[in-house]
This record gives C-alpha cells, structure tokens and sequence, in this order.
C-alpha cells in the first residue's frame, strides 16, 4: 500500500494541527513537542527509507521500481506541519533521505530535530554533509533518494497549495544530490509558492552555477 493520493487534506485540518502544535510548544517545551508531532511519522518514512536501501543491495527484479510504504492522512498532516514549522524538521527528513541510517541514525536525527542549536548536533550535521559533499566516491543510494522523491510527491498531491513549499524543496535538494534534471522545476515550485524559501533559493543558485557533490564531477 501506498498513500491514499485520491485523499484530499483541508486547510482546516493543517491549521488545528499548527494550533496544537504551537500550543504543545507552549505548555510542554519544544523538544516534548517536536517529539509528540513527529515521532511516529518519522518512524514510518525511516521504515520506507531503508525497506528502499534494502532492496537496492538484492538483485533487481524487473518490473519493480517502486518500494511499497503506508502513509495514512494523519502521517502526511504531521511531516508537512513538522518541516513547515521548524527547519530542524525539514532537514532531518531530508538529511535522512541523502544519509544512511549507519552514519546518520534515526535517534540523531531525531534528536537533531529537537534540538537543532545544540552545539554537538550542528556539528555532526555540518560534518555528515561536507563529508557526503565532498568524497568523491561517497556516491547517493538512488532507491533511498527516489523513495523519499516518491512519498514527498504523495504528501504534495494530499495537501493545499500553500503548504507545498517545503516538500517541493525537499524534492528539489534531494535531486540536485543525484544530479537529476529535475532539481531546477521543484525549487521553482517551492519558490512560486513561498518566494522565501532559502533551500529552493539554495538549489536554484547551485544548478545555475554548476555546482553538485563531488560524485558528479561538479565543481
């Protein structure tokens, strides 16, 4: 099973999510939250991530280019309020997709996700990036890319226009990493939605100046 794509998400439903959402901050703290809001959603897209991984180091089966995963409403609501409130969400579901869980683990990311200001988990996340950026041979699991590719797509078709900016720019930063055409389309998309949106802005400026990881050959 696959996301419900006929399922339609209303603004109304994303607004009470937000409310609580800054409520939970409020009364509870940020971290306890991030934890409530996304916990179980992120488990979920880290279980389809790495089903994906998986089945990309077994023998290819043809006919097969889509690995199955389950995203009910309720989970689509929670990771698109997530990475629309706090950046540190957004980028620990995409960190996740460009990372394998053996250098970058879900409980770091997570914990990334709470707390995105503390000084060791900036650190690690700078570090996992420069290092992915500049090896050469450090080259991308294209099933775990396109898997993630593949959900954001689902989350994009269930939600309204005006939250689909940081899902198109996830999409967009993910295919400037496999060096796919297609990274220039979704960062504009994210930006004709929100012309504020720093990471669509990041990859359009990247493209135009030929800039991509190491593995590509770009400079």
């Amino acid at each position: 099973m696959t996301a419900n794509r006929t399922v339609r998400i209303t603004g109304m439903e994303m607004k009470e999510t937000i409310n609580q959402f800054e409520q939970d901050c409020r009364l509870n703290g940020t971290r306890k939250a991030v934890r409530s809001l996304i916990s179980e959603a992120f488990l979920i897209w880290m279980d389809a991530l790495e089903q994906a991984s998986v089945e990309n180091d077994e023998p290819c089966r043809v006919g097969v280019t889509r690995t199955e995963y389950s995203l009910d409403k309720d989970t689509v609501i929670r990771i698109t309020v997530g990475m629309g409130e706090m950046l540190s969400i957004r980028d620990a579901f995409l960190i996740s997709a460009i990372v394998d869980e053996q250098r970058a683990s879900r409980e770091f990311l997570m914990d990334f996700a709470e707390r995105p200001k503390q000084p060791s988990n900036a650190q690690r996340l700078e570090q996992l990036l420069s290092d992915a950026f500049r090896d050469p041979s450090a080259r991308p699991d294209m099933k775990r890319c396109d898997q993630a590719i593949n959900m954001l797509f689902d989350i994009i078709d269930m939600i309204p226009k005006p939250y689909r900016a940081q899902p198109f720019a996830v999409i967009s930063y993910i295919m400037w990493w496999m060096g796919q055409e297609g990274a220039i389309a979704a960062a504009i998309s994210a930006l004709a939605i929100d012309d504020q949106c720093s990471l669509a802005a990041i990859v359009c400026s990247a493209v135009e100046r030929h800039i991509g990881p190491a593995w590509t050959s770009e400079t």
